[in-house]
This record gives C-alpha cells, structure tokens and sequence, in this order.
C-alpha cells in the first residue's frame, strides 16, 4: 500500500487553498485505485489541538484522514512547510517529497489553476511500477516551525526497515 502523507497546518491559508485539489485526488484514487492508497493529513505542531483539527475538517469538507502527528513524522521526514506531501511505499522510503501542485508559484502569489499537477503525477507513476520523472519538487507554503522529535521506538514499529532521514 502506498501513504501520501501532507504535513498541514489549520491557520496556513496555502494549505486552506490546497484542500480543494487534494479531495479531489482522493476522491479520484478512491475509485480508480480502492484499497491502494493511504491518505493522511499529518499536524506537526504539538500545539494544534483536536478540536482545531475537527474545524479544519468539517470547514474544508476533508474526507480523509486527518491526525496530529504525535510520532514525530515531520522530524524523521524532515518536512519543513506546508503543505509538505510524502508519498512512502511499504517499507516507509520516500518515493516523492514536495508540492501538491504548482498552482502557488511564489509565496501569497498564485495562478488561475496550476499548470503541473506534480503529487498526481508522482503517484500514478508508482502505482504503474515507474518512478516519478520529478521524486522531489520545491513548496510553497507556510514554515513547520514546532514539531515533536521522532519517537524511534513508535516509528520503527510501524516501519521496521525504515532508515533514518538525518
């Protein structure tokens, strides 16, 4: 099963503006590939409550899952904006890392509607046993400033042969 992991944050307008395409993504892969793909919404900061995350659901019309990241993923991936999207096979290495899209192109500036749809492209690649043409892209978007470290214990639970990132 392959993870698509976005690092989130509740008050980042970017990532306010990127859940129109990541619904849509996940509405698509549901039906196109069901059962292939984990979709999570990771909240790094440790000060980002329950509730916080309960409003940014329903506000957004999230449908896939959303959590505060209590493991310290954004440590062990060394995400630093969101949103940050991961995409990680089973084994936990990381087969694309940055944007959803290029819709923002600057910082506060953005297109009528993005040109590359980089995280789709990424994961239909895989899904078809190719690599991405682009593993990695550059974010936009608002800096991960608080997280939690890594609990290696935890982490390497729910991926034994993961590396470390570091």
């Amino acid at each position: 099963m392959w993870k698509v992991w976005v690092f989130l944050a509740p008050l980042c307008p970017i990532c306010q503006d990127y859940t129109f395409y990541l619904n849509a993504m996940h509405e698509q892969w549901e039906q196109e590939y069901p059962g292939q793909i984990e979709f999570v919404g990771w909240f790094p900061n440790p000060t980002v409550s329950d509730d916080q995350i309960a409003v940014f659901e329903d506000r957004y019309a999230v449908e896939w899952e959303l959590a505060r990241d209590t493991v310290g993923w954004a440590d062990r991936l060394n995400a630093s904006w969101t949103p940050e999207v991961f995409v990680l096979d089973s084994l936990g290495e990381v087969r694309y890392r940055g944007r959803i899209n290029d819709f923002y192109f600057a910082l506060g500036k953005h297109r009528n509607s993005p040109r590359n749809q980089d995280l789709q492209d990424a994961v239909e690649a895989l899904l078809k046993g190719e690599s991405p043409v682009n593993a990695q892209t550059d974010v936009i978007g608002c800096p991960i400033e608080k997280r939690i470290p890594f609990n290696e214990l935890y982490g390497h639970a729910i991926f034994p042969a993961l590396k470390s990132a570091n």
